[in-house]
């Protein structure tokens, strides 16, 4: 096994489509998706396309078989909801320049527990190295990847509710997971 990470480009969106569709967890039950993990929202070719022409889309592969995806956007372009809000959050945690947006990410089911969450942080750090902050969102109900931020050491900076749910802020610098 031998798992690469490069910025995606418009001839991978199928796959990180289906990777984001596949991670959304609407077939299990509210203790699943916590133990599980899950991603938010709904994605398409182009929504992604938003993605891909900022600050990127990041692949795992195995053999050339996706094993995971990030997602990363400018803080600037952060809209209304929990992006939005997550922006504000980090901002008064004086995270103030150079902060991107990171998320969401998952990991196939067959490649979890295999450092694919940090291979993709690496590719991130290296290509936003000129950042100073990532900040993300985790749903408070999300159990799996409030633990995986966690364990790779990200840092707890606030909280925020929405539409009637709870969510972390953590933060990171690209440093932390440069090779």
């Amino acid at each position: 096994m031998t798992i690469l990470v490069r910025k995606s480009g418009p001839a991978d969106r199928p796959a990180v489509l289906a990777l984001l569709d596949g991670a959304r967890g609407l077939d299990l039950t509210p203790e699943e998706r916590a133990a599980q993990g899950f991603v938010q929202g709904s994605f398409d070719e182009e929504k992604l396309s938003g993605f891909d022409t900022t600050t990127g889309v990041y692949l795992a592969e195995d053999d050339g078989e996706p094993a995971g995806v990030a997602l990363t956007s400018p803080a600037d372009s952060a809209g209304d909801g929990p992006p939005g809000r997550t922006v504000e959050v980090a901002r008064a945690a004086g995270l103030t320049e150079g902060v991107f947006l990171y998320g969401p990410v998952t990991v196939a089911p067959a490649h979890r527990g295999q450092g694919v969450v940090r291979l993709l942080l690496a590719a991130v750090a290296e290509h936003l190295a000129d950042h100073t902050a990532g900040v993300l969102f985790v749903e408070r109900a999300n159990e799996k990847s409030l633990a995986v931020h966690t364990h790779v050491g990200m840092k707890h900076v606030g909280d925020f509710t929405h539409a009637g749910r709870e969510y972390a802020v953590f933060s990171f610098t690209p440093a932390q997971f440069r090779a």
